[in-house]
């Protein structure tokens, strides 16, 4: 989904100005689409109730723009990377590669931050239960993509 994205973005840039911004209107409103069924899926499935559910969701958000702003990082590196190899020498690919492990330890580190924080909003169960269900709507987003993906080809 990411990878759709970043490319979205990319086709983005190369185009004129008029039809990016209709564009990026788009993308904004396919975003909030994402974040509405991410809002009913999380809450659905962690049973929120509505006082968990209005201390949970600002706790989240932020959590998640810097999560996102994590993973945009490490994949602009990527991608520089991934075409600048040639001719770099051995200690500038370790310092490379250290900044990919050093943007990895970012994220840990948030997520860290955030699980104290989320026990601070939530019981423990829901806490505990949140990172399985987060993967379980990531695994739902994929399935929804390559279903559509499938029926358009066909």
């Amino acid at each position: 989904m990411k990878k759709f994205f970043l490319l979205t973005l990319l086709i983005l840039s190369t185009m004129s100005f008029a039809f990016a911004q209709n564009r990026m209107k788009l993308d904004d409103d396919w975003m909030e689409k994402i974040r509405s069924e991410k809002v009913a899926f999380l809450t659905t499935k962690l049973e929120l109730t509505p006082k968990e559910a209005q201390k949970f969701w600002p706790v989240y958000n932020e959590f998640e723009e810097k999560r996102f702003k994590i993973h945009m990082e490490r994949r602009k590196m990527e991608h520089e990377t991934l075409e600048n190899t040639d001719g770099l020498s051995d200690s500038e690919l370790k310092a490379i590669s250290n900044d990919f492990v050093s943007l990895f330890q970012q994220e840990a580190d948030l997520m860290k931050e955030y699980s104290h924080k989320f026990f601070d909003v939530l019981p423990a169960k829901k806490v505990v239960s949140f990172y399985d269900v987060e993967n379980d709507f990531r695994s739902h987003m994929l399935q929804e993509f390559r279903k559509k993906k499938r029926d358009n080809n066909h």
